[in-house]
């Protein structure tokens, strides 16, 4: 399928891209290989998120920025990407050697813990 961008990684930072893309009609694919939201959606209770001044989950903001990026007509995907291959004026991402192809490719793939540091 051919996608005007696709957002690699369903983080906060992800999906508001793909939030703005989808509002500018843009046809977007976000792909993420685990849950939606990345490390914030482990989080138990987040204090110093602008609009929640008591506070709320990061599991809660996660849900509600994937409802609105849909809302807008953003489309997810689970999936671990296998390949990227650039082929200048479209770039081809597969998931489970199924490809998909864009214009634009965004990697938002966020934070890795690593022991130790």
């Amino acid at each position: 399928m051919q996608y005007d961008a696709i957002i690699i990684g369903a983080g906060p930072a992800g999906l508001t891209a793909g939030l703005y893309l989808a509002r500018a009609s843009k046809k977007v694919l976000c792909l993420e290989q685990g849950r939606t939201g990345g490390q914030i959606a482990t989080t138990n209770h987040l204090e110093n998120y602008p609009g929640f001044p008591e506070g709320i989950s990061g599991p809660e903001l996660m849900d509600a920025f994937e409802r609105q990026a849909k809302n807008f007509g953003l489309e997810m995907m689970n999936g671990r990407v296998d390949g990227f291959r650039d082929g200048g004026e479209f770039k081809e991402v597969s998931i489970s050697g199924f490809p998909f192809t864009a214009k634009v490719v965004i990697v938002a793939t966020g934070l890795v813990q690593k022991l130790g540091v």
